[in-house]
């Protein structure tokens, strides 16, 4: 079969559009015809070697994908060849203690596909059989692979984690983003009032056409005091930020009493000092979030709210897997709004 694979680290010149063996289920597998792939900014991290998870070279990223089931292990069940079918990346240990009390969202010794193991940037790949999640017929594959990373992440990350609700206010940082426009959608379906931000007035108005109330350009102005302004200088409930350490203090600066941050990502750095006075007197969480601790059932309810028309898929553009460099470059320049897709 082909794949995009790279045996070094580096830019998009690592990446190659070469012949690989088909992998072999075992009985407790399936094979899935990889019909399209979502790419994600981990992609780019690990093959870059920025990730400070584990990759083994040579590698085949993808951690969203979408496809036919062609075959199946004996011991699989509740799943059939020719089935349509979106992938759960998180792959749980089934033994660790998390898992053994029915909690195994929250395993501890949980791989990753596309990143522990051999991703969907092929014409197949090999996952569990308890890793596929069954898609509707009114649902493409290009929409489907949008779901598993970014849809779940905002699903889980504003619901769960940040126990959002109706009436609240959101700020939602890097709305251009796939995981970005799936917050704001998620958001206002909840009922909050969005504040979007977005580096160019572009991105802010396609996330007006996706339910925004207010839109920031953080290249223009000082968010925090837009966020004051737009607040009546109350603040704002939730803070739904991919950024990190750069945004760290207006972030705080622009939290309501008992307001919540949900640190979703760090691509604006890691490490951030912290002014824990302000946290305590101002009854501030920060909640940290990520994907691979949702549960199964928060996949399977994006998928139906999608089939539904209740969220909606944001496409910037979709390539031919051997143009998986051209793809990466553009997500890696941030040049999209919303998800970039390969199609094996």
């Amino acid at each position: 079969m082909k794949a995009i694979r790279y045996h070094e680290f580096g830019g998009v010149e690592v990446l190659k559009y070469e012949d690989v063996p088909e992998p072999e289920i075992s009985d407790n597998e399936v094979l899935v015809h990889v019909k399209a792939a979502s790419l994600n900014h981990i992609d780019l991290r690990l093959r870059s070697g920025k990730s400070p998870r584990p990759v083994d070279l040579p590698h085949i990223g993808g951690l969203d994908i979408s496809g036919d089931v062609v075959k199946t292990g004996k011991n699989v069940t509740g799943v059939a060849e020719r089935t349509r079918v979106v992938i759960e990346p998180a792959v749980r240990c089934g033994k660790c203690r998390f898992c053994q009390r029915g909690e195994s969202n929250l395993c501890v010794a949980a791989k990753v596909i596309g990143v522990n193991l051999y991703g969907g940037f092929a014409e197949y790949v090999k996952v569990p059989g308890a890793n596929v999640v069954p898609i509707p017929d009114n649902l493409s594959y290009n929409d489907a692979s949008t779901i598993p990373i970014c849809s779940v992440t905002a699903w889980y990350g504003l619901l769960e984690r940040g126990n959002l609700k109706p009436g609240e206010t959101v700020l939602v940082h890097a709305a251009g983003s796939g995981t970005g426009s799936a917050a704001v959608q998620v958001a206002k379906l909840s009922g909050a009032y969005v504040i979007a931000t977005a580096g160019t007035d572009e991105k802010l108005a396609k996330a007006k056409e996706l339910g925004a109330d207010e839109t920031v350009n953080y290249n223009k102005t000082d968010f925090a005091e837009e966020v004051k302004k737009i607040t009546n200088k109350t603040g704002v409930d939730v803070i739904f930020d991919q950024i990190g350490a750069s945004v760290w203090d207006k972030n705080i600066q622009s939290l309501a009493p008992r307001g919540r941050l949900l640190l979703v990502g760090v691509v604006g750095g890691g490490a951030a000092s912290a002014n824990l006075g302000a946290l305590i007197m101002r009854d501030i969480s920060v909640l940290g979030v990520t994907v691979f601790n949702a549960a199964r059932k928060d996949l399977s309810s994006v998928v139906n709210l999608t089939s539904q028309g209740k969220l909606r898929p944001v496409i910037d553009k979709a390539f031919r897997l051997e143009e998986a460099a051209v793809a990466q470059k553009l997500l890696e320049d941030r040049n999209q709004f919303g998800k970039v897709i390969l199609n094996p």
